[in-house]
């Protein structure tokens, strides 16, 4: 292979290591001094070992050795590192027999190396009944290094661990799998290889997708989410040879026939070989993959059926008005012109619904579903967040249901650059079935207030100014002196806590979403790493001081760790007071009101499928979640904005008083009710659980469910603690 193919495969390679679309991690910084993060470079001292296993590498001379491979690089041969265990991001697991988890040559925070889903002792899956890491254990890890976008840590598949706590099983580093040599022109005679679709996906822009429809060929290597009857698709990853090396991301794809897969068809498992055809897309730049829902599974082992050939998406038709309504087609057209802003305008689109993504509830009053011009998944357009007839929220009414006939009204865009939808809350659903109500009435935009202060100490800017300085930067563009920044926390994206040291959140004039700023991982008071201190709550007073820039060209924001709280005043009695951060998900969340604390899950800015562990609230009371006797323990789902408790998972509940009763507000499923308390006597009502005559300081929540599927899981979108006292 020439140099450029080279460089551009190790880059398409090194991607993979990671999921994608809402799975995919923002590139956090790695916990500990910052000595493992993206563009530096500096070698750190302490370095000790040769990376042999009689002369292993400590974990200094670990990431000053990655710091010499180019980014996507890996090392030519397998390294040992000695350390202590100093957190666990996953455990290891039976599901796909791998550990992910950060190590120091002391156990503290400075100085760690990202073992990254390495396998267990003697460079085998974990299995039932091996022993579990934890926190303080003596490991040598052994495995390719890589520097991935800088990032100092284990190749994924090519590591494992060689000791715990001086136990081995002995073990051989696997032989190198070199990439295949890419083969195929993407089309059904002559399909891409998984080495050629890489290469072809290279040559594509950031985010931009592929103007035709490929076929790939390769062998399931690992399957994330197997095809299921809810959204009729299957997300897996697939190689040249099965390996789980030079992979490529099939995501969301369709079965067979390019049809939703149904109770009956045949599932995939590892080492099947398949052909895909759909688009395909350069995912942020760094994550080739298949374009959501606009791929399918052309073949399974040979076999095929019907709709072989993709069928197109249909003529754009309409206008966009109430007389002349976009069809689906037209309004992906119209909102990919848009790009990643909002429309200038609202726009009517007609179309039959295809699939429900979140029904209508009176929780939020709105709903997420697909529509396309025939009720099938061909042509389909995006509905985000839909208000109800009338530009309403919905209290009561007509829910939804495949191929029902709606016209939908307000703001589009194309989220991201690559994905045509409407605007949140900005649209609505004007007719159902020709129902409309009152006729329904045209969204009316906030309107942006005035800009205000020059960005000095003396004068800051408010969120409207702030927005319009950045945006006026170039795209990427950092703003040559910092600017003070003044107004109200809208919402809290991830909260200070003492992994990170910084926060993302949302100001604005009022503390409402109108005009908002986006303050982008911003250090605490002082221009320091958050160690301890007040947290931030919504409606609180803040002043930044920092970078902006023009991320992307579209997002006016702080640049990462170039800014910082300059000053933090309680607003709104919401808690306030010195409240230590920690834990795995850092607290500071909800509301305290009289004897009660109530702490709303979907608005702590928690990334989607995120494991959740211990919260600690405003008032000190923590909830520690557990897997319990699952394999899968409890996480946060945008899809449903809730986290999901699995059967036997629990969440235990710790107070500083004792504890009347408990209310836990669910989003969608709530175990069929089959739920425990100890102490407590649990109730069901609707979407509610109620946990009272508790009388205690503690109490043991758990999800007693013994089935499997949605209906099994206790899906909790909010927690409401009342006190006895």
């Amino acid at each position: 292979m020439n140099k450029i193919f080279s460089k551009l495969m190790l880059m398409a390679i090194a991607a993979m290591t990671f999921v994608a679309c809402e799975d995919v991690p923002e590139p956090y910084d790695i916990p500990g001094t910052g000595t493992n993060i993206p563009g530096t470079s500096t070698e750190i001292e302490g370095g000790t070992g040769k990376g042999t296993l009689e002369d292993p590498f400590n974990t200094i001379a670990a990431i000053n050795f990655g710091k010499k491979l180019a980014s996507g690089e890996e090392s030519a041969d397998y390294c040992y590192i000695k350390g202590k265990v100093v957190s666990i991001k996953e455990e290891f697991t039976t599901n796909y027999g791998n550990g992910t988890f950060y190590i120091s040559d002391d156990g503290m925070a400075k100085n760690q190396f990202y073992a990254y889903r390495v396998l267990y002792l003697g460079n085998q899956k974990f299995a039932n009944g091996d022993n579990q890491i934890k926190v303080g254990d003596e490991v040598i890890i052994c495995g390719k290094i890589t520097n991935y976008n800088g990032t100092i840590e284990t190749a994924q598949g090519k590591g494992f661990l060689y000791s715990l706590n001086g136990v081995n099983r002995g073990g051989e580093p696997a032989p190198s799998t070199p990439a295949a040599e890419p083969t195929g022109d993407g089309t059904l005679e002559s399909p891409f290889n998984v080495s050629g679709v890489l290469q072809y996906i290279a040559t594509l822009g950031s985010d931009v997708e592929s103007p035709k429809q490929v076929y790939i060929k390769g062998k399931v290597s690992q399957i994330k989410e197997e095809f299921g009857t809810q959204y009729g698709n299957g997300t897996f990853f697939i190689s040249d040879d099965g390996a789980m090396s030079n992979e490529f991301y099939a995501y969301r794809v369709l079965y067979l026939g390019n049809k939703k897969f149904a109770n009956g068809d045949t599932q995939i498992k590892k080492g099947d070989e398949v052909i895909i055809c759909g688009n395909v897309v350069n995912y942020r730049g760094n994550t080739p993959e298949t374009a959501q829902n606009k791929a399918f599974l052309y073949s399974l082992n040979g076999k095929s059926a019907g709709g072989d050939t993709p069928t197109p998406t249909g003529e754009a038709k309409g206008s966009g008005t109430l007389e002349d309504p976009f069809n689906p087609v037209a309004a992906i057209a119209y909102a990919q012109s848009v790009g990643d802003s909002e429309s200038p305008k609202d726009i009517y689109v007609k179309g039959k619904v295809s699939s429900i993504k979140e029904q209508y509830s009176t929780q939020y009053g709105n709903a997420t579903f697909y529509i396309s011009e025939d009720g099938t998944a061909n042509g389909e357009f995006y509905v985000f967040r839909a208000l109800y007839l009338g530009n309403q929220k919905y209290s009561s009414g007509d829910l939804l249901k495949e191929k029902d006939e709606v016209i939908i009204c307000g703001k589009v865009t194309c989220f991201k650059g690559n994905t045509p939808e409407t605007v949140q809350n900005k649209a609505y659903l004007y007719s159902l079935n020709g129902k409309t109500e009152d006729g329904g009435t045209t969204p009316t935009p906030q309107p942006s207030g005035e800009a205000k202060g020059d960005g000095t100490e003396a004068n800051p800017f408010n969120s409207v100014a702030a927005n319009a300085f950045a945006s006026a930067l170039a795209s990427g563009a950092e703003s040559d002196r910092d600017v003070y920044i003044a107004g109200k926390v809208v919402s809290v994206r991830e909260q200070y806590g003492t992994q990170y040291g910084n926060a993302t959140f949302y100001i604005s004039d009022d503390g409402t979403t109108t005009d908002q700023f986006y303050v982008f991982r911003a250090l605490y008071l002082g221009n320091v790493k958050y160690t301890s201190g007040t947290l931030l709550q919504k409606s609180d007073e803040v002043v930044i001081c920092g970078r902006l820039t023009n991320y992307m060209g579209n997002t006016p924001e702080t640049v990462q760790n170039k800014a910082w709280l300059v000053s933090l005043k309680s607003n709104g009695g919401q808690g306030g007071g010195d409240n230590p951060g920690g834990g795995d998900n850092p607290g500071g969340g909800g509301e305290v009101s009289g004897n009660t604390t109530t702490i709303d899950f979907t608005a702590q800015g928690y990334a989607n499928a995120q494991d959740i562990s211990t919260v600690t609230l405003v008032d000190g009371t923590t909830l520690t979640f557990s897997a319990g006797d699952n394999k899968n323990g409890p996480k946060y789902y945008n899809s449903g904005s809730a986290i999901r408790m699995y059967p036997k998972n629990s969440v235990a509940v710790s107070a500083k008083k004792k504890i009347a009763s408990i209310d836990i507000t669910c989003s969608a499923n709530n175990a069929e009710g089959q739920i425990e308390a100890s102490p407590g006597t649990v109730s069901v009502s609707d979407m509610t659980v109620t946990v009272s005559g508790i009388g205690a300081t503690a109490t043991t929540i758990t999800n007693a469910h013994t089935g499997t599927g949605a209906t099994s899981q206790l899906r909790i979108s909010s927690l409401k603690i009342t006190y006895a006292e």
